[in-house]
């Protein structure tokens, strides 16, 4: 990736796509097509990424609902989903599947606002790829 030290800008702009779960990021591209500006790589890489765990996010939740539903059918293995899902007082209240998008959230603004190109297995590779 580029060597640049990015803009507080665009660093602020890469925050908030993380948080909005992408929508800032699509909102800012949208806004640089009509003016017909090129979006920077700092800012292109956080905004795909974003987009694309938001997509992620929402086909892996897809898929575990309807893998409860045929787990709910199936006596003692039933509860693993319960269990994954139960609200934990060392998570401050939020179950372990919450904690952990939280986490990966709070990490990417986190390295973003710091001007860092935030690192994920796999995803990471597949954002470089789409930006050469």
């Amino acid at each position: 990736m580029s060597h640049n030290k990015p803009y507080a800008v665009e660093r602020i702009i890469s925050c908030l796509t993380y948080i909005t779960l992408g929508w800032a990021g699509i909102v800012v591209l949208v806004i640089q097509a009509i003016t017909k500006k090129q979006p920077t790589r700092f800012v292109l890489y956080h905004v795909l990424q974003s987009i694309f765990l938001c997509f992620g996010f929402f086909v892996v939740s897809e898929l575990f609902g309807l893998l409860t539903i045929l787990i709910a059918k199936i006596p003692i293995i039933n509860i693993i989903p319960v269990l994954l899902n139960m609200p934990i007082e060392m998570f401050f209240g939020f179950s372990f599947i919450q904690a952990v998008c939280y986490t990966v959230i709070i990490y990417l603004s986190l390295t973003s606002l710091m001007g860092m190109y935030s690192f994920l297995p796999w995803v990471s590779n597949i954002i470089i790829y789409w930006i050469k």
